[in-house]
């Protein structure tokens, strides 16, 4: 596990929270969570360990209601048309950008696909 790099993920998410007293229940969302991990590689065992960090502070993490199959469904066929013009495929931005998603959405539906194909 990265111990520090997960502290300094939480540290920047509480920080980014710290209106509410520490214990009010304040909740991060999951979209802010993936912001603030970006493209950093990390285990499960390491997002794992960011939310107990947020939920020992007294920060809920929640998911805006989301329909991920739909979510995903629209990065596909964007990742597909995407390829098909330029010869490569997108990252998570472009995928954003030509998606109509935001990029937390994209995050959250490409770790759904992960979750399926296990």
């Amino acid at each position: 596990m990265q111990k520090a790099l997960v502290s300094e993920i939480v540290g920047r998410l509480l920080s980014s929270t710290s209106s509410a007293p520490a214990g009010a229940g304040e909740v991060v969302s999951l979209d802010a969570v993936a912001e603030a991990i970006g493209a950093t590689a990390l285990t499960l065992q390491d997002i794992e360990a960011i939310f107990d960090g947020l939920e020992a502070a007294g920060r809920r993490v929640e998911a805006l209601p989301q329909n991920p199959q739909a979510a995903l469904a629209q990065v596909l066929a964007t990742v597909r048309s995407f390829s098909a013009v330029s010869g490569r495929r997108p990252n998570a931005l472009e995928i954003a950008a030509h998606s109509g998603l935001t990029p937390g959405e994209v995050r959250f539906a490409l770790l759904y696909a992960r979750v399926l194909v296990r």
